[in-house]
């Protein structure tokens, strides 16, 4: 008699375990994309320094602040303008091949002042 109660118990459990697993479907877990620092720093640029970051098709977004004569902004491989000479930018970007930013001193002939830059690069999860 303990055995047939065992063994319907054990039975009973396949049961209920089968149906319930059985009837719930699979729920995959959906990853939401990040977005990707790719620089985070402080640069001193003499005059007509520059520093250039390679990109990757995609979108991004800069954050470039600077002292003295500040800097300028080039966006090569897409349709985003130069900043001209800047202290502070937040721009977003889409670049539709491989390419570069380059952020620049401007030249004052040798005699320009040091500029120290805060640069922050970030490649946007989705583009823009």
């Amino acid at each position: 008699m303990k055995k047939l109660h065992l063994v319907c118990i054990v039975f009973l459990v396949a049961i209920v375990l089968g149906c319930s697993s059985g009837s719930k479907k699979e729920e995959k877990a959906q990853v939401e994309p990040t977005d990707v620092i790719i620089a985070d720093e402080l640069v001193v640029l003499k005059d007509g320094e520059s520093r250039t970051f390679k990109l990757d098709p995609g979108s991004y977004k800069l954050e470039v602040t600077a002292t003295g004569d500040g800097v300028s902004v080039e966006w090569l491989g897409s349709a985003c303008p130069s900043s001209g000479q800047i202290s502070s930018l937040v721009m977003a970007c889409r670049v539709i091949q491989t390419g570069q930013v380059v952020v620049k001193n401007p030249t004052g002939f040798g005699m320009g002042a040091l500029s120290n830059a805060t640069i922050k690069l970030i490649k946007l999860a989705r583009d823009i």
